[in-house]
């Protein structure tokens, strides 16, 4: 088919896998990562690993994976966010404000500056202006 005949979904009309549980819909790559760290902790616990550690690491795997996957920051990816801090963290220390080795006096101003007059009801009345 021809380029100019295809057009890209609207963003709310892709679609994505996912896996109906309980009447809960869930995303199937998240699912799918979720099923394998358990699996992979319990085969390891089987096998003789220490029960806490193999518990919180695959917690921790988890977490990770699914805030890694399904996370979203400033209307990106996370894993588009992590490669803008990424290449932030990475590029040179240019920016850095130098300081000046001598101090400048202030500037002069080059018209006098006269002082503002108060209007004339905020001066008070003289006891000749009363009578």
């Amino acid at each position: 088919m021809s380029d100019y005949l295809s057009v890209a979904p609207p963003r709310r009309l892709r679609l994505h896998a996912s896996v109906q549980i309980a009447g809960i819909r869930l995303p199937a790559r998240a699912f799918l990562m979720s099923v394998g760290i358990l699996t992979a902790g319990g085969i390891a616990i089987t096998l003789g690993a220490d029960i806490e550690r193999t518990i919180w690491a695959s917690g921790c795997l988890i977490f990770l994976g699914l805030a890694l996957l399904e996370g979203r920051f400033w209307g990106r990816s996370s894993r588009e966010a992590a490669g803008i801090v990424w290449r932030h963290l990475q590029r040179p220390k240019r920016l850095r404000l130098i300081q000046p080795h001598m101090a400048l006096p202030p500037e002069e101003a080059l018209s006098p500056v006269l002082k503002p007059r108060r209007p004339h009801w905020h001066y008070q009345e003289t006891a000749d202006e009363r009578d």
